[in-house]
């Protein structure tokens, strides 16, 4: 695992200020890949990389790596590399190293962009052709490792980071209303968008090229709409399908040349990754973190404690005290190149820390959620159409009673509340605005406040993004569009971010292509049923899991916001959200942040995740120096 970064002009490089451009982005990266760091230019393109040695750890495997009269730069990992390697030593290639890498150039050499369908693996890629003078750019499928780039008929920037980017391309512009909008009411920059205007994401699956002279042209490389068919129409032979596919992602994901652990929280997805290697024969320490006197709500420790001695697994329990949690957070968000408002990046960095003192490789579950449906926003889904066949007075009184009701994750009664009360808002919507409603951690009216519009783009995204499954199901749709929004977004962000600020690689068994088009192939109701997500996951592996870890209540990896910013972080909000401050930005009506933060104080409704969006993209201005007028 590794950071990249590079630039191209067809006019040739200013080589004065090019040492300079790439120290600044190699420092920034320098947290993905501690081991090593290097450079290549010619006159028209330069290529940094920092690595984090994984697999072949001599000097051979260095990069920028150069042969086949190619130069690459790449971030990532190729599980299947040691098949390809075979298959083209019976070509005619010989290789000096052990690496993936040098597999990467031999095969772009044989078989050019045909070779990214043959990967199995996360990535990004960067090769230049000199002889051409020009520069291809790849993603993997599902958005596991970031690509960012900015570019046009003039030349072409990209790296692993924005902050990186920016280093060599400081002219990118100041924060897109656009994305800003997208950021309040997602809690993320959805891909492909950038907070910063000029800046792009490389949407997963795609390619892109480069050449003097042209406009960056982009090509789409992988697309899950084509990978559902034959469809299954048996139960027993998707699990069993499915089961194999997930024992071999998991089995496959242990290559390395260094020690490889697992998280294990305890839930349904990172026990069954850790149960199937354990089911194949392998052994791997697993770590759990829990928060100090948080409450049940958040304790993860004493079932993955549990999971992991009927198992027989070495464990790792990991606790975490408000202040720990509290010197970690401008750490966590400097390590975000954009605003990112998910806090379960905390206990994901703090454990990434801890995780990185023992491995250098964990493996975990994420992913499972949206390929089968773990989320209970799924479950409304299923409750959405009863719902809509009430009478409409009925409906409207529900809703106002829940709406006066208070509502918080401290109290499994306001708990439930809080959910109703989301549920009730959306469900009478149509498809793409009920998607889009519940993929929001905000009320509708909150951001019609804060922002003085709402944001039409979320609708639109949501619904061009159904629109490529159409032909599906509702279940998938909705399943399907995750994958496109969430776990790019979200998801994969958090997990890579964090765990890379250690140097930490995160390996996801159920993002294997294999795994994902297996479940691609079922319908909606194999994977989703009336109070049971994942139905098909758990009658795959019943006979490895222990049958509890199927009863127990979905719980998020999340940590106790409510509490935190109006206890230990209650400085940092209110200097947040000053209303002087907001003025002077000119983003957000600077009086209702403040009413968010009365609402919560006063116990009347939970404001946290609203706030703390707002903390997140001040911090990352702040940290950054971002440019928000």
């Amino acid at each position: 695992m590794c950071g990249i970064a590079g630039i191209t002009r067809f006019k040739g490089l200013d080589m004065g200020g090019l040492d300079r451009m790439l120290g600044r982005a190699i420092e920034r990266l320098r947290r993905r890949g501690p081991d090593a760091s290097a450079t290549w230019q010619d006159s028209h393109c330069a290529l940094a990389h920092t690595r984090l040695a994984v697999i072949d750890l001599s000097d051979r495997a260095a990069q920028p790596m150069a042969a086949h009269n190619r130069v690459i730069s790449y971030n990532g990992e190729i599980y299947n590399f040691s098949e390809l390697r075979d298959d083209l030593s019976a070509l005619g290639y010989s290789f000096a190293s052990d690496s993936d890498t040098e597999v990467l150039l031999a095969g772009w050499d044989a078989w050019a962009a045909d070779l990214l369908p043959r990967l199995v693996g996360m990535f990004a890629i960067a090769i230049w052709e000199p002889a051409a003078r020009t520069l291809t750019l790849a993603r993997d499928r599902f958005g596991q490792k970031p690509l960012l780039y900015s570019g046009d008929t003039t030349g072409l920037a990209f790296a692993s980071d924005l902050v990186a980017l920016r280093a060599l391309k400081p002219d990118l512009g100041d924060v897109s209303q656009e994305s800003l909008t997208l950021y309040m009411t997602l809690g993320y920059v959805p891909e492909p968008k950038c907070i910063l205007a000029g800046a792009n994401k490389l949407p997963p699956g795609h390619s892109l090229s480069w050449s003097p002279g042209s406009d960056p042209q982009l090509n789409r490389w992988y697309d899950l709409s084509l990978h559902r068919l034959p469809r299954f129409d048996d139960t027993e032979q998707a699990a069993a399908e499915l089961r194999q596919a997930v024992d071999t992602a998991a089995r496959a994901r242990l290559v390395a040349d260094v020690p490889v652990g697992a998280f294990l929280s305890g839930g349904i997805d990172s026990t069954i990754v850790s149960a199937s290697l354990a089911n194949q024969g392998h052994r791997l320490t697993t770590f759990t973190v829990g928060f100090r006197g948080a409450g049940d709500y958040y304790e993860e420790r004493p079932a993955a404690r549990h999971l992991a001695n009927t198992l027989g697994l070495d464990h790792i329990e990991i606790e975490v005290t408000p202040d720990q949690a509290h010197d970690a957070i401008p750490a966590v968000f400097e390590n975000f190149d954009e605003p990112f408002a998910d806090s379960s990046a905390v206990p994901t960095y703090l454990l990434s820390e801890v995780v990185r003192q023992h491995v250098t490789v964990a493996l975990t579950g994420d992913g499972a959620d949206e390929v089968f449906g773990g989320y209970r926003k799924y479950q409304g889904e299923i409750q959405a159409g009863r719902y809509r066949r009430l009478p409409q007075p009925l409906r409207a009184t529900l809703e106002g009673t829940l709406r006066a009701l208070p509502a918080t994750k401290n109290n499994r009664l306001l708990e439930r509340i809080r959910r109703l009360r989301r549920f009730t808002a959306h469900a009478a919507k149509t498809p793409a605005e009920r998607h889009a409603g519940w993929a929001s951690p905000h009320e509708d009216s909150d951001l019609l406040a804060l922002l003085g519009h709402r944001s039409p783009g979320i609708i639109s995204l949501v619904d061009e993004l159904r629109s490529r499954y159409a032909d599906d199901d509702c279940l998938n749709q909705v399943l399907f569009t995750d994958i496109d929004l969430v776990l790019p977004g979200d998801m994969l962000v958090k997990v890579d971010r964090m765990s890379m600020a250690h140097g930490l690689e995160a390996r996801c068994p159920f993002l294997d292509q294999r795994v994902v088009e297996c479940a691609a192939r079922m319908p909606g109701n194999f994977k989703l049923q009336p109070g049971n997500g994942k139905a098909i996951l758990r009658r795959a592996f019943a006979d490895c899991v222990p049958s509890e870890v199927f009863s127990l209540p979905k719980k998020g990896f999340e940590i106790p916001v409510a509490n935190w910013l109006t206890g230990p972080l209650r400085d940092l909000c209110r200097a947040a959200i000053d209303p002087n401050r907001l003025r002077r930005q000119g983003l957000f009506d600077p009086l209702v942040p403040q009413q968010w933060w009365d609402d919560l104080n006063a116990g009347r409704r939970d404001t946290a995740a609203a706030l703390w969006a707002i903390v997140a993209f001040q911090a990352w201005g702040d940290q950054h120096g971002a440019r928000t007028s």
